[in-house]
């Protein structure tokens, strides 16, 4: 006899609240309606379900498929994971790399820009965009930036992407090769917000 088990449903059965990414789902499989059917429930409803007579039970642990889509996306671009490392810090050289990394992930359309607002009398300028990938609302804060702190986070911005899209390999060919082709399209695109952003 061949038994087939759907997959995880997205909400429990019984109270419909969506399951969070990672959470603990109690399923259990019954017999209803002369077929084999799967029933799974967040911990506070399990611990009401009738489950005399279920076929099995067993616990899993839901995962999120826009989640995890997210992280494919974001382990797939690596300006987008050097822009999530550059902005959860507090440095201001690594925060202007962070504001450029966004800018250009809003270029290429990764980013969309929400609202754009002013804080501390001016002296900072924050945005907000959505990430599309993750579906995912992030802020950068231009914290009035002179060109030399652009400019230099421009050259370091560029120095760490190009690590992470061509790191060294052991061939001389690949080596001569180093620079990826959207390496300096991307170079020249910072190089132009830099400009734009302290004219």
């Amino acid at each position: 006899m061949e038994i087939k088990i759907s997959k995880c449903a997205a909400k429990c059965c019984a109270c419909d609240n969506d399951f969070e990414h990672e959470q603990k789902v109690h399923s259990h499989v019954v017999m209803q309606d002369d077929a084999l059917a799967r029933h799974d429930y967040c911990a506070a409803c399990f611990a009401y379900a009738q489950a005399e007579g279920a076929f099995c039970a067993w616990n899993v642990r839901y995962t999120d498929p826009r989640v995890l889509e997210a992280e494919r996306q974001e382990a797939l671009s690596p300006l987008r994971r050097l822009f999530y490392d550059l902005a959860a810090v507090t440095d201001r050289a690594e925060l202007a790399q962070a504001y450029l990394a966004a800018q250009l992930l809003r270029r290429q359309k990764v980013f969309r820009q929400i609202k754009e607002s002013e804080e501390n009398d001016g002296a900072e300028r924050v945005t907000l965009f959505l990430d599309r990938a993750g579906n995912r609302l992030i802020e950068t804060r231009d914290l009035s930036f002179t060109y030399t702190e652009l400019d230099e986070a421009r050259v370091l911005l560029m120095e760490r992407l190009q690590a992470l899209e061509a790191p060294e390999t052991d061939t001389d060919a690949e080596a001569d090769n180093g620079e990826t082709e959207s390496a300096p399209q991307q170079s020249e695109q910072v190089e132009e917000h830099v400009q734009n952003a302290t004219s």
